[in-house]
């Protein structure tokens, strides 16, 4: 026995079949090993990607030189986070780039390092440099800081390898972003062989916190364009994106975000910030004959009175910086909507929204109980604003919202006025649990001499889960005035004056459906707001299936269905109804994006409707179905294109519509946006073809000096407009505009008189104290 065991070894060693079955074995252990070890990594990825992750922040009493190289000392020191996680394409994946960021402070300072690297960095986008450009569209970074914890708002600061600057208030999540505020910080960026970094540094008197709370919300994204690559620090499943646009909007869900700890001693700022400006100009009236002078000083300030409630106060108001709206065709016989573009009402203007979220930005606003643009603009044209104060914020668990402006009474060249009048607005509304909240807003509108127009509504939003979202209000207005909507023709006696509705949402993973119902009776007026259609009562279920495919150049593909049914609130009959269907739309691997869709309409005439001077469609009812087809190229090539046309029935007629915009990144410093709206409508009762033409040119010479100019043409309104405006941010929070404005009588491009022409020059200082 014992010779045997001793010689064993021996006649195994020396057995070929033994050694030919090794590899064999080998390769079974391995295979073992390998899917244990796959296994192990599998559970440890899915515990990273779930749980939310934790910085530390580094407390340094040396200021950080933001210069975009990260040798600073505070920056060896400070904690990093490093593992980032994709959304797209491969969700839940490891980024395939590596990103680390650090974050340090002072007592009245916040400073942010990041550094991309890229294994192809001469293979970076990088073509904008225009304050507030869609730096998405580049390689880009971007922090999100909730500074209450609260799981709902929060602030957005992005840049991209130019230094350029975005900046974005989010509230409620994604339900109201203002990317038109212009918060006072700074950033510097800088590429290099390995990628490129960014420095941010932002003033703790541009935020808004709790010096008691030690943790916010903290998260960081990063573009990485050339690859199509969207990747989170604190991961952001593809089912977690807004309804509105999952692609753009997913970052903003603040809930999703991981902490910042570390925080202490900050100072909150309760300074007053002044920005006195003065505004000189002239207009030429020159179809009258009759020039306009101006010399003029206002001021706007800001008051911290708590660590959480802010005052704005506007003197003497003047928004000569702000970009003329774009010209829109108008098929329907309801108002255009034109969203809100002055900074006094941008900051927290998410605090005054108010009803149902708006499921579709492509689709036009129904009502708004509150909207600024009624106040110091009458039909385009504006109203001098003689007072304005403004206190938003919070305080404990409540969000607050109280606004007062006074405007002047005013005449126009065309002999028309309009009077004094007075808006107040308060809303409120207390958080529940992680992301609900039920509310309270009064608006008051006091036209002096005439009606006095007021608004009382609640709402309430809860979400229970991540996946799921309700959404009721009602409201009631308290005068018996006219409409606004004057195509509805209520009968006599009903004097219901109240709003109503609900709503419910579902989002996980690949599916999204909502169910709204709301009604607005017929004497429902919102003086201080919007109302699209008054009398209605509306029914809009939606269901989106969007899988991810990633084969075959496809990267997405959807199926999208929807019911947008209106009928009479006060008889019951249908006025109209859109029934649109697609089966036919995906996203392909180069983020090119189209979709074709079968719609069906149904409109009730009680009245004819003039649609075009002589052009009158009579009372009746009417189905007509169409073809609208819809698409995108990827915007971070240099020559990208967008657009939407539809072709079919209308009416008892035809029509085709829709727009197309070219845009040119020509380089960092020049970029051109081409756009074209066009109706060609054919009618038993006569034909119709509407052109509104627009072009964009944007010179950056640098992130803090630009020149953009737009120009339109309506050959409907026979109207040619130019808006030119310089902008000189020559130090942080300060500016100097200059502004021209031309305007002609345009029977064709070739037969142009000149109407009006306007040079305005305005220069703003800001003093923090």
């Amino acid at each position: 026995m014992s010779r045997w065991f001793l010689s064993s070894p021996t006649r195994l060693l020396a057995n070929r079949r033994w050694w030919q079955a090794l590899p064999t074995l080998a390769l079974v252990a391995g295979v073992g090993a390998a899917q244990e070890r796959a296994a192990q990594e599998r559970v440890a990825q899915e515990r990273a990607v779930h749980e939310r992750p934790r910085l530390v922040a580094y407390a340094t009493a040396l200021p950080v030189l933001v210069d975009g190289i990260l040798d600073d000392s505070a920056w060896q020191a400070a904690e990093k986070g490093s593992e980032f996680w994709q959304r797209d394409p491969d969700d839940g994946a490891p980024a395939t780039e590596r990103t680390e960021f650090q974050i340090a402070y002072t007592a009245t300072m916040l400073f942010v390092a990041i550094r991309a690297w890229d294994s192809q960095p001469e293979t970076l986008v990088a073509m904008e440099m225009e304050r507030d450009g869609d730096l998405y569209r580049d390689e880009s970074v971007a922090v999100l800081l909730d500074t209450f914890h609260d799981r709902r708002n929060a602030y957005c600061f992005e840049t991209n390898p130019n230094g350029a600057r975005r900046d974005v208030l989010v509230s409620d999540e994604e339900r109201e972003l203002t990317p038109q505020w212009d918060g006072v910080w700074s950033v510097a960026s800088r590429r290099d062989p390995e990628g490129w970094t960014a420095e941010f540094a932002i003033p703790l008197s541009t935020l808004r916190f709790d010096p008691a709370r030690e943790t916010w919300g903290l998260n960081v994204r990063r573009m990485i364009r050339h690859k199509n690559e969207e990747a989170n620090w604190a991961h952001i499943d593809r089912g977690s994106g807004s309804p509105r646009d999952p692609s753009r909007y997913a970052f903003y869900r603040v809930s999703l975000a991981g902490e910042l700890t570390g925080l202490e001693g900050l100072v909150p700022s309760r300074s007053l910030a002044l920005k006195p400006f003065v505004v000189a100009g002239a207009t030429d009236h020159v179809a009258l004959e009759s020039r306009d002078q101006e010399l003029d000083l206002g001021l706007d300030a800001k008051w911290g009175l708590s660590r959480s409630l802010n005052l704005d106060l506007t003197y003497n108001t003047d928004f000569a910086e702000v970009e003329v709206d774009q010209q829109q065709v108008n098929l329907t016989r309801f108002s255009l909507f034109f969203p809100e573009k002055r900074e006094f009402f941008l900051e927290n203007a998410g605090i005054f929204e108010f009803g149902l979220p708006n499921r579709d930005p492509f689709e036009p606003v129904l009502m708004k109980p509150f909207f600024s643009r009624r106040i110091g603009l009458d039909a385009g044209r504006e109203v001098p604003i003689e007072l304005g104060a403004r206190l938003t914020g919070r305080i404990g668990g409540w969000n607050l919202g109280v606004l007062e402006v006074t405007t002047e009474e005013t005449g126009f060249q065309d002999g028309s006025r309009v009077g004094a009048s007075s808006f107040t607005v308060i809303r409120a509304k207390r958080n529940l649990g992680r992301r609900s909240g039920i509310g309270l807003l009064m608006t008051r509108r006091d036209d002096r001499g005439g009606d006095d127009n007021r608004v009382v509504g609640v709402d309430l939003d809860w979400k229970p889960d991540d996946h799921w979202d309700f959404a009721a209000f009602v409201a009631d207005s308290s005068d018996q005035a006219a409409p606004t909507d004057t195509t509805s023709e209520p009968p006599i006696g009903d004097q219901d004056s109240w709003a109503a509705g609900y709503g419910v949402g579902y989002q996980k993973g690949d599916v999204r459906a909502s169910f709204d119902h709301s009604r607005v009776s017929a004497r429902f007026d919102p003086a201080s707001g919007f109302l699209l259609r008054s009398d209605y009562e509306r029914l809009n279920p939606r269901f989106r299936y969007r899988p991810q495919v990633n084969r075959f150049g496809i990267r997405s593909w959807f199926l999208e269905a929807l019911v947008d049914r209106f009928e009479r609130a006060s008889t019951g009959e249908l006025e109209s109804e859109t029934v649109s269907l697609s089966a036919l739309g995906w996203r392909s691997m180069r983020d090119d994006g189209w979709s074709l869709n079968w719609v069906q309409e149904t409109e009730q005439l009680f009245r004819p409707f003039e649609i075009r001077p002589g052009i009158v469609i009579p009372a009746g009812r009417y189905r007509f179905d169409g073809w609208r087809i819809g698409g995108r190229t990827n915007e971070g090539r240099r020559v990208n294109l967008r657009g939407r046309f539809e072709v079919g029935d209308f009416y008892d007629g035809e029509r085709i519509a829709g727009n197309v915009s070219v845009n040119i990144r020509a380089s960092r410093f020049f970029r051109a946006e081409t756009s074209w709206s066009l109706a060609d409508v054919s009618l038993p009762q006569g034909d119709f073809v509407t052109n509104v033409f627009g072009e964009r040119l944007s010179v950056s010479v640098s992130p803090t000096l630009r020149v953009n100019t737009f120009v339109q043409y309506n050959d409907e309104a026979e109207l040619v407009a130019a808006n030119v405006r310089f902008n000189w941010l020559y130090r942080p929070g300060s500016d100097l505009y200059l502004v021209f404005n031309q305007s002609w009588d345009a029977a064709s491009l070739d037969d142009r008189r000149a109407r009006d022409r306007q040079v305005i020059v305005k220069f703003t200082y800001l003093v923090q104290r």
